[in-house]
């Protein structure tokens, strides 16, 4: 009885973390690091990412991100960008992508939440939110 109920949590935590993957650093050049809750990680290529993360880079900083659905982010330096939401579920039709931007440069290239539900991506910054309806765009904030 102990060893079925050890092997239940353990497969229940790990089908969680797998699900909370929603993307990983593709490329990283420079300063950058990931914060996640209180921690603050350095970023190493091939790191996963989780809903919430906050990714910054310093002066010298560059990142490459790919999400599970194929959405490429490339951020210049002093950037600081957090994955608010993250929703790609094709066969229930439930899909969301919000980033929030709060200063420096990103590049973006939409994936399949884009293509199959336009309206349900979107970048805020702290002047608007920029609605997605095409396939690319960058956006640069400075001053904040």
């Amino acid at each position: 009885m102990r060893v079925v109920f050890l092997v239940l949590v353990c497969l229940t935590f790990s089908a969680r973390g797998a699900e909370s993957v929603l993307g990983s650093v593709k490329t990283a050049r420079g300063g950058a690091v990931v914060r996640r809750g209180a921690a603050t990680i350095p970023v190493s290529e091939g790191m996963h990412l989780l809903l919430n993360d906050v990714l910054q880079t310093s002066g010298d900083g560059q990142l490459g991100v790919i999400l599970q659905d194929g959405t490429r982010i490339a951020l210049g330096p002093n950037t600081e960008l957090t994955i608010d939401r993250f929703v790609y579920e094709p066969v229930d039709g439930k899909f969301g992508l919000v980033l929030r931007l709060a200063r420096g440069v990103l590049a973006y290239v939409s994936g399949r939440i884009a293509r199959f539900s336009p309206e349900s991506v979107s970048v805020e910054t702290p002047v608007g939110v920029i609605g997605l309806r095409g396939t690319h765009f960058a956006v640069s904030i400075e001053g904040t």
